[in-house]
C-alpha cells in the first residue's frame, strides 16, 4: 500500500506502529541541459543507485523489525515529473515497485504544456496517473524561478534522502539542481549526487558527516563515497531509532503501554476542587474523555482546514499517534501531580498526628499505628511512582504529542516541514520520541491538492483559525487556572503561618499575665504553632513541585508570541511566507515546551 489507510472504527489497543518508509526526493538537470547525449549510462546509474538504497533499507529493516509495523519497506520517490531527471528517476522507481509521489510548481495543464517535447509530455502523463498523490502548486508561469524554488522546497520537506542528477557546477541562479542541493545540504537531508559525466564518481553529502560545524558549503569534511557502508550508516542514523539500551527500553516502555480507561489518581482534581479554581468533574475519573476531545478537535480540524480547501492527505494517522500520546501524557501527568500532593499533604498530616498525642495521650498507640500506616503510604507512593516513572513518562508523552500536533498543518502546506530532530550540526534523533515523530511525518508523505493564490489564503486563514488560535487560547485559559491554583495556594500558606503567629503571640500573652488559658489549651497550642508550619510548607513543597506560576507565565508569553504569526495568516499571506509563518509557529510551541521540560526534568517524585 502507498497511502496510510483510514483508521478502522475501534481505537488500536496500544500505540500505533510506525510503517517504515523511505522516501527519496529527486532533483536534476532537464532534458534541454541533458541534450542529445546517450541516457542508458544515467538510466542505469539511476537504478543502480535506487536498487542499493532499496537493498541497505530492507537490510535496515530486517535487523530492526521490532521497532517498526509489519511489512516489507515501503519505498518512495518524490518527484517534480519534469522532462529530463525527475522523469526518468520516475519510471525506474515505479519498475522497481516503489511508490511515487509528484509535486509539480504549476498547475498541470500549464505545467505539462512547458515540457520539452511530446514524447515528454506523453510520459508525464502516464506518470501523473501513476502517482498515489499529485500537489499542484500555485507558481506562476510568468515568474519560473519562484515556483522552481517552491518546488525544490516541497521535495525536500519530504525526503530523507535526495538524489541529485547534477553536473556539478556551482548555482546559475534560484531553483536550480546546485541551488536544491544547497538547500538540502543545509536543512540536513542526505543526498546522493549522481554525475551526469560518466567518468565521476557518485558520492554522498551530508551536513551530519561533520557534526562539529554546521558546513552549510560544500566541503570535504561533508563528503563520503557513494558505497553501502556509508549508505547504511546514513540511513541507519536517520531512520532508525536511537541506538542507545535506555531510548530503546523508553521506546519498549512506550509500545507496551496499556489502554486504561479509569484514573484512580484524583489528588490534583481535588487539590482544584478545593482552592475553588474548578469543581471536579466525571471527567477527572474517566480517560475516555481524552479520545473523544481528540476526536472532536481533528475533526474540527480535518472539516475546516482539509474539507473546505480540498486537500487530501492521510492525516488520521497523526491522529491515532497523537491521541495515544496525548491520554499517556495527561493520565501519567495528573498521576504525577497527584503524587506530589500525596506525599506532601500526608507529610504534613504525620506531623500533626504525632503533635496531637499531646492533647490526646490515651489513644497515643492508635495515633501512632495512623502514622506509621502513612509513613509507609509516602514511601510506597514514592518508591511506585520512581519505579514506573511516572515523570520521565509523562514529560516524554506530552512532547512527543506536541510534536506532532503542529505536523498536520505542516503537511497541509505541502512545501513546510518540521525541523529536523538533533542538532543543526548533526540532525539526527537522538531520543526515541523524537524519532518516532519523524517516522510519523515520513509515514503520511506528499499531500494531494490543486493549490492557486486563493485557496492558499484562505488555507492559511484556516491554519490561523483551526490551529494557532487554538492554541493561543489554550495557553491563555491554562495560565488563568495555573496562576489562580498558584494564587490561593500562596494565600493557604499565607493564612497557616499567620494563624501559627497569631497563636504564639496569644501564647506568649499568656505566659506574660499567667493566664490558665494556657496550660488549659496548651496541646492545642502546640499543635496549631508545629503543626500549621507544617501544613505550610507542604503547601510551599506543591507550589514549589508544580512551577505554577512558571507555567503561568510561559503559557502567557507563548500566546504573545504566537498572536502575530496568527495575525500574519489571517491578513493572507502566499505559499512561501504561510510555510515559513506556520514552521516559525511550531518552533515557537516546541521551544515552549523544551524550556516546560528543562524545568520539570529534575522534579522527579522522591523522598
Amino acid at each position: 500500500m502507498s497511502r496510510l489507510s483510514r483508521p478502522k472504527s475501534k481505537p488500536p489497543i496500544s500505540p500505533p506502529l510506525i510503517p517504515f518508509v523511505v522516501s527519496v526526493g529527486v532533483t536534476g538537470h532537464r532534458g534541454d541541459a541533458l541534450g542529445d547525449r546517450d541516457l542508458d549510462p544515467i538510466r542505469e546509474r539511476l537504478r543502480s543507485t535506487l536498487v542499493a538504497i532499496e537493498k541497505t533499507a530492507a537490510a535496515l529493516l530486517e535487523g530492526n523489525s521490532d521497532c517498526f509495523a509489519p511489512g516489507p519497506p515501503l519505498m518512495r520517490l518524490v518527484s517534480p515529473l519534469a522532462d529530463g531527471a525527475d522523469q526518468l528517476a520516475a519510471e525506474i522507481a515505479l519498475s522497481m515497485g516503489w511508490d511515487l509521489q509528484a509535486i509539480l510548481p504549476f498547475a498541470r495543464a500549464p505545467y505539462r504544456a512547458s515540457l520539452r517535447d511530446p514524447a515528454a509530455r506523453k510520459c508525464f502523463d502516464q506518470l501523473v496517473a501513476r502517482s498515489s498523490s499529485l500537489l499542484e502548486l500555485p507558481g506562476d508561469m510568468k515568474d519560473p524561478v519562484a515556483a522552481y524554488v517552491m518546488t525544490g522546497r516541497g521535495t525536500i520537506a519530504h525526503a530523507d534522502l535526495l538524489i541529485a542528477l547534477w553536473d556539478g557546477k556551482p548555482s546559475r541562479g534560484p531553483g536550480g539542481t546546485a541551488d536544491v542541493v544547497q538547500q538540502a545540504l543545509s536543512r540536513g537531508t542526505g543526498i546522493v549526487h549522481v554525475p551526469v559525466d560518466r567518468s565521476a564518481e557518485c558520492r554522498m553529502l551530508w551536513s551530519a558527516f561533520d557534526p562539529m560545524v554546521l558546513t552549510l558549503g560544500e566541503q570535504p569534511t561533508v563528503t563520503r563515497p557513494f558505497n553501502r557502508a556509508q549508505l547504511r550508516s546514513m540511513l541507519g542514523a536517520m531512520l532508525l531509532p536511537p541506538g542507545g539500551e535506555q531510548e530503546q527500553k523508553f521506546l519498549r516502555t512506550f509500545r507496551n503501554e496499556p489502554l486504561r480507561n479509569f484514573q484512580p489518581r484524583i489528588e490534583y482534581p481535588l487539590l482544584l476542587a478545593v482552592t475553588g479554581v474548578r469543581g471536579l468533574r466525571a471527567r477527572d475519573f474517566d480517560l475516555k474523555h481524552c479520545d473523544e476531545d481528540v476526536h472532536a478537535e481533528w475533526s474540527r480540524y480535518r472539516k475546516g482546514c482539509l474539507d473546505a480547501n480540498r486537500v487530501s492527505a492521510p492525516i488520521e494517522f497523526l491522529e491515532q499517534t497523537y491521541a495515544w500520546a496525548d491520554r499517556l501524557a495527561s493520565n501519567l501527568g495528573q498521576t504525577y501531580r497527584s503524587g506530589h500532593i500525596f506525599n506532601f499533604v500526608l507529610g504534613a498530616v504525620a506531623v500533626c498526628m504525632g503533635l496531637a498525642t499531646l492533647m490526646a495521650p490515651e489513644i497515643q498507640f492508635q495515633e501512632a499505628v495512623v502514622e506509621m500506616l502513612i509513613t509507609v503510604a509516602i514511601i510506597a507512593n514514592s518508591l511506585v511512582g520512581s519505579g514506573r516513572q511516572w515523570h520521565r513518562r509523562w514529560l516524554d508523552y506530552r512532547q512527543l504529542a506536541e510534536r506532532l500536533r503542529p505536523m498536520r498543518s505542516l503537511e497541509l502546506l505541502g512545501i513546510a516541514a518540521p525541523d529536523l530532530p538533533g542538532s543543526a550540526t548533526s540532525p539526527v534523533p537522538r531520543r526515541w520520541m523524537d524519532w518516532y515523530a519523524m517516522a510519523a511525518w515520513r509515514a503520511i508523505g506528499v499531500p494531494s491538492a490543486q493549490l492557486d493564490s486563493k485557496g492558499v489564503t484562505k488555507l492559511g486563514r484556516a491554519i490561523a483559525k483551526y490551529e494557532v488560535r487554538p492554541q493561543m487560547d489554550y495557553h491563555r485559559r491554562n495560565a488563568m487556572q495555573i496562576q489562580l491554583l498558584d494564587q490561593r495556594l500562596g494565600r493557604l500558606g499565607l493564612g497557616l503561618f499567620g494563624a501559627t503567629l497569631l497563636v504564639s503571640v496569644i501564647t506568649l500573652i499568656g505566659f506574660a499575665t499567667n493566664a490558665s488559658y494556657v496550660s488549659t489549651y496548651s496541646g492545642l497550642f502546640t499543635l496549631i504553632q508545629a503543626g500549621f508550619p507544617a501544613l505550610g510548607t507542604a503547601v510551599f513543597g506543591i507550589r514549589f513541585q508544580g512551577d505554577f506560576g512558571g507555567d503561568a507565565v510561559r503559557s502567557l508569553n507563548t500566546a504573545a508570541t504566537l498572536e502575530p504569526l496568527e495575525k500574519e495568516l489571517r491578513k493572507g499571506v502566499d505559499l512561501q511566507r504561510a510555510a515559513d509563518v506556520v514552521q516559525q509557529c511550531a518552533r515557537i510551541m516546541l521551544a515552549d515546551l523544551d524550556e516546560w521540560r528543562l524545568v520539570n526534568q529534575q522534579r522527579d517524585l522522591d523522598l
